[in-house]
Order: C-alpha cells, then structure tokens, then sequence
C-alpha cells in the first residue's frame, strides 16, 4: 500500500468503524449456550464494505449491522470513504486482528483480495464474499449475491415495456467498473433481453461511466451529447440512478433512462416520471444473509454453506416505488420488510445453494 493509502485507510477506520456489542431484542435467539458453548455477545465478526458514499454498500452494511444486532452479536461495520480498493485491502487486514470469527468483504477490486483473504483463512477467520466473487485462489468458497444476468434482463424489460413495440432506435449502456463481473453481467443480461424481444434495436455499449458520482455525471453528460438521438440510456450501477434523471432534466429530452439501486434522489426520480426504475439487487439482504452465516457457524448453529447463495432481486418502478421509500425510512422498516424473504431464505439453506461456477 502507498502511504496516502495507509493515511486513508487509518482514518476510515477511526471515522467509519460502527462496531457494538448490540443488546439482543426480540428477535435474539433464546437464552442459554449455544452449542459450541460460546454466549452471542462474545462472537467478534466484521463486514467490510467498498465505499461510505454509495448507496449498493451502504445498505450491505446496514445489513450486516442488522444481523448483529438481531443475534446480539459484536458486529464491525467499515468501508473507506469512497470507491478505493487499496484502502478497503487495509481495513480488511487490520479488522481480521479482531473479527475472529469471521469477515464479510464486499469489493470492487477482487483481485487485489485474492491474497488477503487467503492469508486471513489461513489464520482461521472464515471469509464469505457478498455481491462480487473472490477468485478460487483465495479459498472464498461462499458468495451471497444475485443473479446478475437475469436482474439485467429484468431492467430491460421494465424499459421494453415502454417503447412501442418493435420500436428501432439506438439503447445505450453503461458499466460503472468496466470488468467487474457482476456489472457486465448486468449488461449482458440487459443487452440480450433488448436484442430477444426487439431486433429492430441498435444496442451500444457498455461504455464506461464511471463509478464516483461526479465523474459518472460528466461521463454520461458526455454520451448523452454523443448519442443525442437514443430511445434510452441504461446503467449497471448506483450514480447513474440519479445522475441519468437529472441529465434528462436539463436537457429537457424525452429519452428513457434506467439504472441499479437505491438512493433517495434516484426513487425520487422515479416518483416524478424522470426514470422508468431502478433494478433493487436487495443489498441489504446480501449483508444481512453474509453476516448472519458467520456469526451462526461461530455459535455452533451451521457450518458456512459452500456455493452461490442467490439472495435474490426486484424491480423498482412507479408503481412500487412508495412502498420503497417507505421501506428505506429506517432500520426497522427495512427489517420488518425483509422478514418474510429472510425466513423463507434459511428455511432450506442446503437447498438454497448453487455451485459457485
């Protein structure tokens, strides 16, 4: 690591770490050992999350927490301020010295966790990847995730659904980490769903448009001008959810628009008729399902499952969109929403696996 990223990782640390040893509630397990004979409030596990500012990691997070809180367990919740996978690699190497029981990661550079996590399961501290997989050369043998493809494709009709049938014109697409597998996923999902139900259209892309907000602003600006004529602009990723309305604003364009997760302009975006959705990959349930894995193994409940944990995803559009935001007011309401899915999702867990390939 360079010395700025030392510095930032270090301050992420001070100002980011939400690590409590939470009180159980009523929905804390019951009173008494747990099999591997250890008390809830003395299993120590982390989540380590790719940015502060974006809302795919926020809501990880705020799973995560959740899931602590629920099971009475100690629970530490970080991420460097923004997208910066140098800084993320230093806070997962100094919480592994105090999550002994296990980390949560979710990046968007694995390939620079294929030796941390090797070296932290070779410590023993058990490492489960949540949205985007580690290689197999880290010894990660369980992601919690979505399924990337098919959430694209459901992004694609939701758009379809507003073009006159058989509609030609050009769709453009975006990739806010170009090369990160599970946004092209997203738009291989996207583009072949297009090209399925309307031939007549001409699919660009992925162009890459960047990841912070600022810069995925100037780089959508920049296709917009390009590509002036298009029916509708798709984004695999979170800025463009509200950067793509708010371009459409002041272009006064008649254009169609869609992109991926929550944030509270873009569902405003949405409310007001300046985007057809957003694609909900459920991240809140991601981190949730993750952390909860970790702290059940070291209570002696389970072993970690081994494969894909698909957590599942849902369409975001005017006519859910209250329901959301109302969902997304609190951390209790999001609890509460999510309880039907989380009790459906353990209920089988050997029979909710997929291989990992």
């Amino acid at each position: 690591m360079t010395s700025r990223s030392r510095r930032m990782a270090a301050a992420a640390l001070a100002l980011l770490t939400l690590a409590t040893a939470c009180s159980t509630g009523e929905n804390a397990p019951a009173a008494g050992p747990a099999p591997s004979g250890r008390a809830a409030k003395d299993i120590h596990v982390a989540f380590v999350g790719a940015a502060a500012n974006l809302n795919f990691s926020q809501e990880m997070m705020a799973g995560a927490k959740y899931a602590g809180q629920e099971l009475g367990a100690d629970v530490q919740v970080i991420a460097p301020p923004g997208p910066d996978g140098q800084a993320e690699v230093g806070l997962f190497q100094q919480v592994i010295a105090t999550a002994k029981d296990g980390v949560g990661v979710m990046t968007l550079n694995p390939e620079l966790f294929t030796r941390p996590a090797a070296d932290a399961i070779a410590k023993g501290v058990p490492v489960v990847a949540a949205d985007v997989p580690l290689a197999a050369e880290s010894g990660v043998t369980t992601l919690v995730s979505n399924d990337n493809p098919a959430t694209g494709a459901m992004l694609a009709d939701a758009v379809l659904a507003k073009l006159p049938s058989g509609e030609k014109g050009t769709v453009v697409l975006g990739v806010p980490t170009p090369g990160l597998p599970v946004l092209e996923a997203r738009a291989k999902g996207m583009k072949e769903r297009l090209l399925a139900q309307n031939p007549g259209l001409e699919v660009l892309g992925p162009f890459d448009s960047k990841q912070s907000p600022d810069d995925n602003y100037k780089a959508w600006s920049g296709l917009v001008r390009a590509h002036s004529g298009a029916l509708a602009f798709l984004d695999t990723g979170d800025p463009a959810a509200f950067n793509l309305p708010k371009i459409k604003q002041e272009t006064g364009a008649g254009w169609l628009c869609a992109a991926f997760d929550l944030n509270d302009a873009g569902l405003a975006a949405i409310q007001g008729g300046q985007s057809v959705g957003v694609a909900d990959p459920q991240h809140w349930l991601k981190g949730y399902v993750t952390t909860r894995l970790l702290i059940e193994r070291a209570l002696g409940k389970r072993e970690i499952p081994k494969g894909f944990w698909d957590s599942g995803a849902a369409m975001v559009t005017k006519d859910n969109v209250a329901e959301i935001i109302a969902r997304q007011k609190s951390p209790e309401a999001k609890a509460a929403w999510y309880r039907k899915l989380i009790d459906e999702q353990f209920a089988d867990v050997a029979g909710r696996m997929k291989p990992l390939s």
